[in-house]
């Protein structure tokens, strides 16, 4: 039998040559072209952000300001909060009540007008005079610059509903600064610098005008607009006390 002339063709099969490695025939490394990387949206800052914490001092102030805003029956433990910037539960860390904020507002910013007074006075080398207007000036002037301005009002008017106040703040505020006054006032007389007079009701003549001067500017400033500047008012006093109670002159 004669040979096809013409063979059937073969089907040849060609397989995908697997993928190259990197290393080509010279032992280079052939770089991958990396994947597009699409950037990241920047975080979101907030507009407003709760502070984690607040030092006492921070959220005794604000209460203070919120008791002479609101009143201190109108104001609670969250307006503080919100007015320092913090959660309530970072008040309660250092605070059960308003009244320990009251309490604390007297421990820590009130008292320290007192022990800087008596160090004052350990240090001063002038007269008694002299002495005596620097204290009642100073005294005014640290009220207000430690925001604490308001609080003999807010004593005075909480007296009635938590008398332990009142007396604390009798005890480690008002009878020190009477007898620092009285002290001062006995070494003027001593010196031959006041003439003798009742030195405890002096004491009390010489800081009514004063303790009414706090009381009026935090009560009626606001809405009196004839209300002295309390500095002034209690330089002015000085004047007519301190002249009231001089030596004459030919006693010394």
């Amino acid at each position: 039998m004669a040979a096809d002339p013409h063979p059937p063709l073969e089907l040849v099969t060609h397989t995908t040559p697997p993928e190259q490695d990197p290393e080509d025939l010279f032992g280079e490394t052939t770089p991958r072209e990396s994947e597009p990387v699409e950037p990241e949206e920047p975080e979101k800052t907030p507009r407003f952000r709760r502070r984690k914490d607040a030092r006492p001092e921070e959220l005794i102030r604000a209460a203070v300001a919120l008791f002479g805003e609101m009143g201190f029956a109108a104001t609670n433990l969250k307006d503080v909060a919100k007015r320092a910037g913090v959660s309530k539960g970072t008040v309660y860390l250092y605070f059960k009540s308003k009244e320990d904020l009251l309490r604390a507002a007297v421990r820590t910013a009130v008292v320290p007008i007192v022990d800087a007074a008596d160090e004052l006075e350990v240090d001063a080398d002038g007269t008694a005079a002299e002495l005596l207007r620097t204290l009642l000036v100073r005294w005014v002037q640290d009220f207000e610059e430690r925001g604490v301005a308001g609080v003999p009002k807010l004593v005075m008017a909480e007296a009635g509903n938590f008398p332990e106040l009142a007396e604390d703040y009798v005890n480690s505020v008002l009878q020190r600064v009477r007898r620092l006054v009285a002290r001062v006032l006995k070494r003027g007389i001593r010196d031959g610098e006041f003439r003798d007079l009742d030195v405890r009701l002096a004491t009390h003549l010489l800081l009514a005008p004063v303790l009414y001067a706090q009381l009026h500017t935090a009560a009626f400033a606001a809405s009196d607009p004839a209300s002295p500047d309390t500095t002034s008012l209690v330089d002015a006093h000085l004047d007519y006390f301190l002249r009231s109670i001089a030596a004459p002159k030919d006693s010394k």
